[in-house]
């Protein structure tokens, strides 16, 4: 065939190899992706054994001639330049008013603390280990709160009350502190953001504030730090 056996090889080859090495394995491995593993497992593993030894060659070669810098630049010099930088990516379209404004949130959010958001002690509608369910519901119905912080005579934070937790209730008479679950507490300097994330992972929507002498001072709910990231 001379050299036309060189383009036939590949035309008919190519369709043979990008069936086989891809079309092909990935539908298997779609279709039945337990068991193909569970089959492989063994021959994967071997592999991996045996291309160990060049694999740490090749990271030591690779920490040795692109060794990293200790302190590698940063893409931004910080928020200012971000968002500045979003305010002409708006200005050349690639951006809405929308996106840049929630950018802006979510950057200055990082700066907001919990005393930016809380509510004053003084303006905290809280109860009395000893009070009856009868009086949370009574104030539930007038302020539309569903979950309100438990004090001590001395302010300080004992626990939450979930008013659902008493309407759930056969025998709604018993005190409060029957119903009361646990409350963290959140410095008013600690960053608003981390206050979200403990609040998220403890699954409770309040947080009690403290001062640095451990005083309570307010409390934060985590709508109020949500409304705060998105409305600014």
């Amino acid at each position: 065939m001379g050299w036309l056996g060189y383009p036939i090889a590949v035309a008919i080859a190519l369709p043979v190899y990008l069936f086989v090495l891809g079309v092909l394995p990935k539908s298997l491995f779609r279709r039945f992706p337990l068991r193909a593993v569970v089959r492989l497992s063994r021959l994967l593993e071997l592999t991996t054994n045996l291309l160990w030894p060049l694999h740490a060659i090749g990271a030591f070669v690779e920490r040795s001639i692109f060794a990293r810098a200790k302190n590698p630049p940063r893409l931004f010099a910080g928020r200012e330049e971000l968002k500045l930088i979003t305010i002409q990516s708006e200005e050349s379209g690639a951006l809405s008013p929308t996106e840049r404004a929630m950018i802006h949130n979510v950057v200055d959010f990082t700066a907001v603390k919990v005393r930016d958001v809380m509510v004053p002690l003084e303006k905290t509608v809280s109860f009395h280990p000893n009070d009856s369910p009868q009086e949370v519901l009574k104030t539930s119905e007038k302020s539309g709160i569903d979950r309100f912080p438990i004090f001590a005579d001395n302010a300080e934070p004992l626990g939450l009350i979930n008013l659902y937790d008493i309407l759930f209730d056969t025998e709604p008479s018993r005190p409060l502190r029957h119903y009361m679950r646990r409350i963290i507490t959140a410095s008013e300097n600690e960053s608003a953001y981390r206050v979200v994330r403990r609040l998220r992972a403890a699954r409770i929507g309040l947080a009690a504030v403290v001062d640095s002498r451990q005083k309570s001072t307010g409390i934060v709910a985590l709508e109020d730090l949500v409304r705060q990231l998105v409305q600014g």
